[in-house]
């Protein structure tokens, strides 16, 4: 890839990503969306490259994300070498999104003749005029003198972002039940009602039986008959079908990109019975200081930035693709989104099967490291593990994932963050460097009992009555001594060496950054803190 000093650059994103995703009940909502966000991407990607391809002068316009025959996981930022108009970018991006409308709405109408004919048209029509914000900028040929001429594209594209021109769509009548932000689909949705005629409560058995003919046509998995779903919502849930994707795949001009899972399983933590609740494992991630390693990468490869970039989106998406998704502990999981150097996944099982434990996931994010190595890209990864009770909303849950990922980024990076998240929103939380993760192995009870053997109630109950008495106050020695105990001289020792403690360059400490806590006091607190809240983490991620 070889690209003249003169190069133009394009750079797209658009919006609302977190919103979008974040309006979800279920895996399957949760699923959907990630999976619209990567097809609208791919198809900007597919347009780019019909329009810019070049043999010769452009061979690989689509720098980032590398194409791939892969849709889901494909990031919402591209970067395009050439000129690729603003006028382009919209109408194909207009195009992507109203076949997706379409299919789902004339799937719907398909399989449920007998509401013909249907008068929600121009509120499907609403939706696939302003639902997104797209974002576009440009190098110009006169920035040829730019060292860093991707920096800048992406630097101009955030400027855009500051500026929203979003547009709001009104509707009369009742909201949906999954987020209370837009109204009911339902065939008469764009009648013109008022709320004091008495046929309000017809049209409230109209749209009753409209869900029960629903949810009879696509199955209760996809829309139960008490669920009361807007359009964006519905389009979540139908885009999962096989059905939809085929139709889909030939929009794409028979691209076999379109990638939905045959046998979609969708988690149940919400069961009758208490004792057949189940516990969920989420877990997000993203590389750490990726910008520094491309600048990195460019000043001691040789390499031009375009190329650099294309080299690394093309080994993340493959690692995304093909890797992480065959390696979830015993297919008891899924990865919602591979897309780039981030990522976002779910353990779960579901009855008739056992309980997914939480040791069970403990011992998977011990082998994740060279899980993430596959991809031979020099950088590191923080995650955050969230080990969630089966009450807590999947949209608090996808908020507590960002917090625990922050957790692992500001407390060092390349570490991660394990938080129990109880029902109510209560939590405990501790974070690791990966390479002391495996001391938890180590850990003996007060009987000399290791393993699957070991009683970490003993470390538990020691924390709880220290605790208690103010035993850690001022001094670290008594925390040092209990860890001596359970986990062996051998780590006591890596709490006594600064050099282990604290980050240095190539070198990840238990505590992270020292500057963090800048007085004597406060690196004994942290450090306190540490064995403190591993006693109590450990405690529920062994229990059994």
């Amino acid at each position: 890839m070889t690209h003249s000093t003169a190069t133009v650059y394009t750079a797209i994103t658009f919006a609302p990503v977190q919103g979008f995703i974040e309006k979800s009940r279920k895996l399957r909502d949760l699923y959907g969306s990630s999976f619209i966000l990567s097809y609208l991407s791919r198809a900007l990607c597919d347009t780019a490259q019909d329009l810019l391809h070049d043999a010769d002068n452009n061979p690989e316009p689509v720098i980032s994300p590398a194409l791939i025959n892969l849709t889901q996981g494909t990031p919402n930022q591209i970067i395009i070498c050439g000129n690729f108009p603003e006028n382009a970018v919209r109408a194909a991006f207009a195009k992507a999104w109203t076949d997706v409308v379409e299919v789902c709405r004339e799937e719907i109408e398909k399989r449920l003749l007998e509401f013909q004919p249907y008068r929600w048209q121009r509120a499907w029509n609403a939706w696939s005029n302003h639902t997104w914000e797209l974002f576009w900028a440009q190098t110009h040929e006169q920035d040829y003198s730019l060292s860093d001429r991707i920096g800048e594209v992406r630097r101009r594209l955030n400027e855009q972002k500051r500026s929203r021109a979003w547009t709001g769509i009104n509707w009369t009548g009742e909201s949906s039940t999954l987020s209370g932000a837009d109204a009911i689909a339902w065939y008469g949705m764009a009648d013109k009602t008022d709320p004091k005629h008495p046929q309000l409560s017809q049209q409230t058995a109209q749209i009753r039986e409209f869900y029960q003919h629903l949810s009879a046509a696509f199955t209760e998995s996809i829309v139960a008959p008490n669920e009361r779903l807007s359009i964006p919502e519905l389009i979540k849930r139908l885009i999962t079908l096989d059905a939809i994707a085929d139709r889909l795949n030939l929009k794409l001009n028979e691209r076999p990109s379109v990638e939905i899972p045959l046998s979609f399983k969708d988690i149940n933590r919400h069961r009758d019975k208490p004792d057949e609740r189940r516990w969920t494992g989420w877990f997000q991630g993203d590389g750490d200081r990726i910008g520094e390693y491309l600048k990195h990468s460019v000043e001691t490869n040789h390499k031009s930035e375009a190329e650099v970039l294309h080299d690394f989106s093309q080994a993340m998406i493959d690692w995304g693709g093909k890797t992480l998704k065959f390696r979830l502990l015993e297919k008891s999981g899924r990865i919602i989104y591979a897309g780039g150097d981030d990522f976002l996944g779910v353990l779960y099982r579901n009855a008739p099967e056992p309980n997914l434990s939480a040791r069970e996931c403990l011992n998977w994010l011990y082998t994740f490291p060279g899980i993430w190595n596959v991809h031979q890209q020099k950088i590191t990864v923080s995650v955050g593990f969230v080990w969630t009770a089966p009450g807590v909303p999947q949209r608090d849950v996808l908020q507590h994932c960002r917090e625990t990922e922050q957790a692992a980024k500001q407390g060092g990076r390349d570490r991660i963050a394990i938080r129990i998240l109880f029902n109510g929103g209560n939590y405990l939380q501790w974070i690791c460097p990966w390479k002391f993760l495996p001391m938890l192995q180590d850990y003996q009870d007060r009987n000399h009992k290791t393993g699957l053997e070991a009683n970490w109630t003993h470390l538990y109950q020691d924390i709880a009555a220290l605790e208690s008495r103010h035993a850690f106050a001022n001094q670290t020695e008594v925390a040092r001594a209990l860890f001596a105990v359970y986990f062996g001289t051998k780590h006591r020792t890596d709490l006594d060496n600064d050099a282990q403690l604290w980050n240095s360059p190539g070198h990840s400490g238990i505590l992270g950054d020292r500057t963090l806590y800048p007085t004597l006091q406060m690196q004994q607190r942290a450090l306190n803190d540490w064995v403190i809240n591993l006693a109590k983490v450990g405690f529920h991620l062994h229990d059994q």
